[in-house]
């Protein structure tokens, strides 16, 4: 006997590597960049048909020496990224357009490269990847043996080996 099972199923997998150039802007003479942070890094998706957008933001945190190396400060910067999966589809039948996706960071958005442009400005370049599992509702079929011997001596098993009694021959302690 055949039976229909609604389940989750996976009908997309995408992937998305950003690289992004920042120029931070800095008041003092900088004379050497000392460090670079990526943190506070948060997004969400978006679908848009059959794509997936991602959208988020991560904040840099420069650490620079000023003043002939004899003082230091840190400078932050928030920055919005965004970008769009590259989704491979499956053919398969879905009950409806619902999709749901998740998402999984391969590499946190880090630093690969800082230098400096000028006295006021360094350059950083930030390297990111995502990858993008998507799923729908679809329909599945089951073969299925049914033994309705079994459910038979089960309940007969049970109606044996049940003292209905139980409760009023407890003794009390």
């Amino acid at each position: 006997m055949n039976r229909e099972i609604i389940v989750k199923t996976l009908v997309g997998k995408g992937k998305l590597a950003l690289q992004d150039k920042q120029i931070v802007k800095v008041e003092e003479n900088i004379s050497k960049p000392l460090g670079c942070w990526i943190i506070n890094h948060t997004f969400k998706t978006k679908q848009n048909g059959k794509s997936v957008e991602l959208m988020g933001s991560y904040d840099i945190q420069i650490w620079y020496a000023y003043d002939e190396d004899k003082k230091t400060n840190v400078v932050y910067k928030t920055v919005p990224f965004s970008g769009v999966f590259m989704v491979s589809w499956k053919k398969v039948k879905t009950i409806d357009d619902e999709i749901k996706d998740k998402v999984h960071i391969i590499k946190y958005p880090t630093a690969t490269g800082m230098s400096l442009i000028n006295d006021h400005e360094v350059e950083i370049i930030i390297e990111s990847v995502y990858l993008v599992d998507v799923f729908q509702d679809s329909v599945i079929m089951v073969n299925t043996i049914e033994e309705d011997n079994n459910e038979e001596l089960m309940d007969e098993e049970i109606i044996m080996n049940v003292n209905p009694n139980y409760l009023t021959n407890k003794k009390e302690v």
